[in-house]
C-alpha cells in the first residue's frame, strides 16, 4: 500500500493510498461589445469553462462515474469515458441565463479603450464528485474549484475578428 507524507508547518500527516479528485481551470473569456453609457450591470454571454480533472481510485478501485456541476449545468462521465486516462479535460458551456449580471460601472462604455479588459476571480465554482468501486465497496470523493473569467470589451465592428488577446 502506497503511503504519502505531507509536511505542513509544525504538523506531519501520514495518508495511506486514498481516493483523490483534483480540478484545475484557466480563466474563461467572455467577450462584450461596447455598450451605451448609463449601465452599471453587465450581462455576460454564454461562457465555456475548460477543466483539467485528475482522478484516482485507491486499493485497485475503478472509477464508476464523475459528475461535474457549474451553476445549474451538469455533466456526467461514465466508467467507459474514465478508464482511458487518470487525467481528463472537460469543457462545460454555462448559459448566460445561469450567470448573474456583474456590477462593472463604466466598463465597456462608448467610447471604450481599445482592448479594455477586466479579470474577475471566483465568479462561479465547479463542484465534482468521483464514485469509485471495489469488489466489496464503493466510495465517493468530492472537490470544488473556483472559476475565474476575463471579460474583454471589443467594438461591434471587430466581433468577427475574435476576442482581444493580451
Amino acid at each position: 500500500m502506497l503511503t504519502h507524507f505531507i509536511l505542513l508547518p509544525g504538523l506531519y500527516f501520514v495518508f495511506s493510498d486514498v481516493d483523490r479528485l483534483r480540478m484545475h481551470s484557466e480563466p474563461a473569456v467572455a467577450v462584450l461589445t461596447v455598450q451605451q453609457g448609463g449601465r452599471n450591470l453587465v450581462s455576460l454571454p454564454d461562457i465555456e469553462f475548460r477543466l483539467g480533472i485528475s482522478t484516482h481510485c485507491a486499493d485497485a478501485g475503478r472509477p464508476e462515474s464523475l459528475s461535474i456541476t457549474i451553476a445549474d449545468t451538469q455533466k456526467t462521465l461514465r466508467s467507459e469515458e474514465l478508464q482511458a486516462a487518470s487525467t481528463i479535460d472537460v469543457a462545460i458551456a454555462v448559459p448566460a441565463s445561469q450567470i448573474a449580471p456583474l456590477a462593472l460601472p463604466g466598463f465597456c462604455i462608448d467610447p471604450a479603450s481599445e482592448g479594455e479588459s477586466v479579470s474577475i476571480t471566483a465568479i462561479l465554482a465547479a463542484q465534482a464528485s468521483l464514485r469509485c468501486s471495489r469488489a466489496d465497496s464503493q466510495s465517493i470523493v468530492f472537490a470544488a474549484e473556483p472559476l475565474d473569467i476575463r471579460v474583454d470589451c471589443i467594438r461591434a465592428d471587430v466581433t468577427s475578428a475574435g476576442p482581444v488577446t493580451d
